[in-house]
């Protein structure tokens, strides 16, 4: 295939693999849609020239500049690979990070695809309280044991500690020999939070 010539492999490999490593490394901190070949591709050269552009004086200095190759070609090696692999990485998590800031938060999407990720995301400790599609209530103890999955994957959440609902429809008391118990979104209506002391 013409995209395994050595210039234009090169090329591919200069535009588009920091960008994936920016796509991937954003996808692994905040789930989101998958996007068809096409696209990805587009936005991994985008990011790639974001990348280059940040980065541009350093990379100038790189080029222009043979003292460093003759003082320490190993730096030289050291550099290149943080451009390529550690930077994109790093844009990924500061785009994030600004995205979550109030003022992306009041003027621009949330990155935190459903409120089920945003709430869970923030590893709290809860006791909650689950009430099903028929009506029936399910009490447990969200904890640091506790899992919840994680979107593009359906909503299930695992309670490391099930309760007893009372005749109030509040938590009783932990139920004996119970080693948690897990939830499909499918059966869930609603679901409450309480403070964990």
């Amino acid at each position: 295939m013409e995209i395994f010539e050595s210039s234009k492999l090169a090329l591919f490999i200069i535009f588009a693999i920091p960008g994936f490593i920016s796509i991937k490394t954003y996808s692994l901190l905040c789930p989101n849609h998958e996007k068809d070949s096409t696209k990805l591709i587009i936005d991994a050269i985008t990011y790639s020239c974001l990348n280059y552009a940040l980065l541009g004086p350093f990379i100038y200095m790189m080029i222009f500049s043979k003292k460093w190759e003759f003082i320490c070609p190993f730096f030289t090696i050291i550099f290149y690979s943080f451009v390529m692999l550690v930077f994109p990485a790093f844009l990924a998590w500061g785009w994030l990070k600004l995205r979550n800031m109030e003022f992306f938060k009041k003027n621009a999407p949330h990155p935190t695809p459903r409120a089920w990720d945003y709430i869970f995301s923030q590893r709290k400790e809860y006791f909650v309280l689950v009430t099903l599609s028929d009506g029936k209530k399910l009490a447990g103890e969200y904890s640091e044991k506790s899992f919840t999955s994680s979107f593009p994957e359906d909503p299930q959440i695992y309670l490391e500690k099930a309760w007893e609902v009372s005749s109030e429809g509040g938590f009783e008391r932990i139920r004996e020999q119970s080693e948690g118990i897990l939830i499909l979104s499918k059966d869930i209506q609603s679901i409450e939070f309480f403070q964990h002391p």
